[in-house]
């Protein structure tokens, strides 16, 4: 298995993982350092295969992950989906992508209704802004369809990041067959347990609006495209016993 930033550099360590962010985004505890001991130091890819394998019935291998990439899933310019991981892995022989979104009590971002509105204002300032249709494109692409009236009280960024894994296959010139949305949070010691809840409802109710399928506690399917997305939200305390966990 290989770790390489977006530009097919290798990162081998926590010092070459810190490079790819800004220095406000690291910060011990917090996600974005975590995910990166995680799978620099605790064994994390063999978690995340284990769990894959667990909730598709199938092996699965991991080839490659690339932290902070960037996923275009429209055509309307600007910054796409930024996976926390994007991991490239075969499962019973065909390709598989995830895209992971790693949490400690960060929030899904603001709510549909309100980006919507802001990228209404933006229009009128800038005639050329494409937020207003990002986000009505962005609601099509579900089955059903969502629409404002439905669905503005859910995260932003459940909507771009499901949506966002789908469309790797674009992005990376890679013959994905399956698609996984895996959102791995980690309790660690700055965690928050009511503000991780809020979050979690957040999360389901994403689900339960987009007409998730239960797969297992952790794991519905939902179509996004007209393909088959896994999601999973997997909760785990941080650091694990042991430094191989």
């Amino acid at each position: 298995m290989k770790i390489t930033d977006s530009t097919g550099r290798p990162i081998t360590s926590m010092d070459e993982w810190a490079a790819i962010h800004k220095p406000i985004h690291w910060r011990e505890g917090r996600s974005a350092h975590t995910v990166a001991d995680f799978i620099l130091h605790r064994n994390g890819a063999a978690h995340l295969e284990s769990r894959l394998a667990e909730t598709l019935g199938e092996e699965v291998a991991i080839n490659a992950i690339t932290p902070e990439l960037q996923v275009k899933f429209d055509r309307f310019g600007g910054r796409g989906r930024m996976h926390d991981l994007g991991v490239s892995a075969t499962a019973a022989g065909r390709s598989l992508f995830v895209g992971v979104e790693a949490k400690v009590d960060e929030s899904f971002g603001g709510d549909l209704a309100a980006s919507y509105a802001d990228a209404q204002r933006r229009l009128v300032q800038t005639p050329r802004s494409k937020g207003v249709a990002r986000i009505e494109q962005l609601l099509t692409r579900f089955a059903p369809p969502l629409s404002l009236d439905s669905a503005g009280d859910l995260r932003y960024q459940l909507v771009h990041g499901t949506v966002g894994t789908i469309a790797a296959q674009q992005t990376n010139n890679q013959p994905d067959d399956g698609y996984v949305f895996y959102v791995l949070v980690f309790q660690t010691g700055l965690y928050d347990a009511p503000t991780g809840a809020s979050n979690y409802a957040d999360y389901q109710r994403f689900i339960q609006r987009v007409g998730g399928q239960e797969l297992s506690p952790l794991a519905h399917r939902i179509t996004v495209d007209g393909r088959e997305l896994t999601c999973i939200y997997e909760s785990i305390d941080y650091p694990p016993d042991s430094p191989g966990a």
